[in-house]
């Protein structure tokens, strides 16, 4: 189906609504014109029986009326033909118009005359309205001619003022038209546009705006897929190299010592359960992106702390551990998930630091927060790992990591929790003196 262009639809309508208008006017100028005669010949009438009613020595000797009712008739109704018929059966014409046109349009009014407060006939009075008929149509010919002349110089002169009107609109969608992924960064400026238009440019460019952020992270999310991949396949190829080598050996039969026969399942079991433990982890984060919803609980994290504070003191080997509990509201929260997350950052505390330095865990509120700070005195982060230490597979030493078993992954799981939550994870950290992570939870309103 064509569709018509804007400037085409604001034409026809417009040219309609003033043919419309004009028609109207036109319809109503004949109406005033015809009641305006009507009312003046009724009113001459109704003047006319007035006067004639009042006059004294109304009723004749000869005839039925007077002479004064032919002398009234000249004052105040010289255009009609005007005949009494007398309550007696006479007949008197009261007053002729000579320029009267015989078998044309006329208008008759009849009315009972009285005179001293009897019924002494009817008075018929007859219009010529011919000419009134005539000028009415003479009047609404040169009007419709002059309507055509404005319909005329309308379309000739109102064509073109709507297309430069609508010159703005049209550059906008010559601007449109043209954006694409290369340019979304590039605003498009219309010059002198109408505030609507100019509306219309800037939610254009509001979009192109979002288009090219949205571009962006898709990029972005690319780049960190395949950054993912590898690295996912990086670590799941050591551990597979390494249990396919021993694997190849024993098979081989080239290991006749039960000593180094068992030295090589050990290390294929310590490389099976590292193949487990990442494949938990990434399973575990696959989860966290889909949005699987967690069930929640309106919880004390102190509670949460205090009850755990015996495991993490174990897992400490004698270090000091420090809990300090503030004044804070209960907040929602799964208790496995968030206990995770404190077990994540304990350890990599504990990995961290010297073993003759403290760990601090205080809890406070922070405006419309509730603050948990997990504090060790240690090696610290450079500045330039801080916005990275949350990436997935990111380590700020790879060796030490590997050794120890991390897989990159904790701080990306415990980062993806807290959003699943409505907090938020942070880190501030001094290279050789101290590093602090910041876990905040929103306040239940």
């Amino acid at each position: 189906m064509k569709m018509k262009s804007l400037n085409k639809q604001l034409f026809q309508r417009s040219m309609q609504l003033l043919l419309l208008f004009l028609v109207i006017i036109g319809f109503l100028q004949t109406s005033l014109i015809y009641l305006y005669t009507e009312n003046q010949r009724e009113m001459e009438v109704a003047t006319y029986l007035e006067a004639l009613q009042q006059t004294p020595d109304l009723l004749g000797e000869e005839e039925p009326l007077t002479k004064e009712a032919s002398e009234l008739a000249e004052d105040f109704a010289s255009d009609a033909n005007i005949v009494f018929y007398a309550s007696s059966g006479e007949k008197q014409i009261i007053h002729t118009n000579r320029l009267f046109l015989i078998n044309k349009q006329t208008a008759a009014y009849t009315e009972p005359v009285y005179y001293e407060g009897k019924a002494i006939g009817t008075i018929e009075i007859v219009y010529s309205i011919h000419e009134s008929v005539e000028l009415m149509l003479t009047q609404l010919i040169i009007y419709v001619i002059a309507s055509i002349v404005i319909l005329l110089l309308a379309w000739r002169f109102y064509r073109r003022m709507l297309r430069k009107t609508l010159a703005p609109l049209d550059s906008v969608i010559a601007s449109v038209s043209e954006v694409s992924v290369d340019n979304l960064d590039e605003p498009i400026v219309i010059a002198d546009a109408q505030a609507d238009i100019a509306k219309l440019v800037d939610s254009t460019n509001e979009l192109k705006v979002r288009l090219h952020d949205s571009f962006q992270t898709i990029e972005e999310n690319q780049h960190k897929l395949q950054q993912f991949v590898s690295d996912a396949s990086h670590e799941l190829k050591t551990p597979l190299t390494t249990i396919q080598g021993y694997s190849e050996i024993l098979l081989r039969g080239k290991l006749d010592n039960p000593e180094k026969i068992r030295y090589s399942l050990e290390n294929m079991l310590d490389q099976t359960k590292r193949l487990t433990y990442i494949v938990n982890e990434l399973l575990e984060l696959s989860k966290l992106d889909r949005k699987v919803q967690m069930g929640k609980a309106e919880l004390s994290l102190n509670v949460v702390l205090q009850e755990l504070f015996p495991l993490l003191k174990m897992i400490q080997e004698g270090r000091e551990l420090k809990l300090t509990i503030g004044e804070i509201p209960s907040v929602m929260m799964n208790r496995k998930k968030i206990e995770q997350v404190i077990l994540n950052i304990v350890q990599n505390a504990i990995f961290h630091s010297d073993p003759k330095t403290p760990i601090t865990i205080r809890t406070y509120q922070e405006n419309e927060k509730v603050v948990m700070a997990i504090t060790d005195y240690g090696e610290g982060i450079a500045d330039e790992h801080l916005p990275l230490i949350f990436d997935r597979f990111y380590r700020v030493d790879t060796d030490r990591s590997r050794e120890s078993g991390g897989t990159g992954l904790g701080l990306a799981i415990c980062q993806d929790i807290m959003h699943a939550h409505n907090g938020e994870i942070d880190v501030q950290s001094t290279v050789g003196k101290e590093t602090t992570f910041f876990i905040r939870f929103p306040k239940i309103p």
